[in-house]
């Protein structure tokens, strides 16, 4: 090593280099590729003045605790801690609603009925039903990047702050039948958003997709809108 010339803190940066390097290649390794891999990383350690910030004893794939930027992490099956490494990000399944009483009550709807399930949910603060009457691939929004409970989250406390930005009820006033083409559909729907002192009549084209046996609210717009200022 004496070629190198190696400071601490170069030390430190070549171990976290070796680390990711060693995190893609540790399975193409041989045992004696292993070992040299790590007398190299204690020397350069040393170095450092600093090996235990490379070195983990945990026993899961975890980042080291305390540790910034520098992690280590565990390779199954041999024990080995890889410093410098970031772990790869944990996989969580996506949860199954599909037994969920706001989803089944979807199940041999027709589109008008989702739509107008849609509109009610707001005066009754029912945002799970809400939740499920869109696409995941819904256009609007953030719903397609929300789980359940964020955009149940969200959709309170926008209704909490209903009288500064929003309508304060939402009332369908007429929907029409479904114009359908395989698995997409459109309705149209007048909507009566009321807020302090004014009534606002949405006209609005709401476009649905059956999605997960169900149909779901994929995109909508505002065709027309006409303002009625109480006295």
């Amino acid at each position: 090593m004496d070629s190198i010339q190696t400071t601490p803190d170069k030390a430190k940066r070549q171990v976290a280099l070796l680390g990711k390097m060693l995190l893609y290649s540790i399975n193409h390794l041989t045992d004696e590729e292993r070992q040299i891999y790590d007398s190299l990383v204690e020397e350069l350690a040393s170095v450092a003045k600093t090996p235990k910030e490379f070195r983990s004893t945990q026993k899961s794939a975890i980042p080291t605790q305390g540790a910034s930027s520098s992690y280590a992490y565990q390779s199954a099956g041999n024990n080995r801690s890889i410093p410098g490494a970031v772990p790869p990000p944990v996989q969580t399944a996506p949860k199954d609603y599909s037994t969920a009483p706001q989803n089944k009550k979807l199940q041999g709807s027709k589109p008008e009925r989702v739509v107008q399930w849609f509109v009610e949910c707001w005066d009754k603060q029912d945002f799970k039903q809400e939740y499920f009457c869109l696409s995941d691939n819904f256009k609007q929004g953030k719903r397609s990047q929300q789980s359940l409970e964020e955009y149940v989250n969200d959709r309170y406390k926008r209704f909490a702050n209903r009288h500064l930005t929003g309508p304060i009820s939402k009332q369908v006033v007429d929907v029409s039948a479904p114009v359908t083409d395989g698995d997409l559909a459109s309705v149209q729907v007048a909507e009566r958003h009321s807020g302090k002192d004014e009534d606002i009549i949405l006209y609005r084209t709401y476009q649905l997709i059956f999605e997960k046996t169900a149909w779901r609210i994929l995109d909508f717009k505002t065709n027309q809108k006409r303002v009625r200022r109480r006295v």
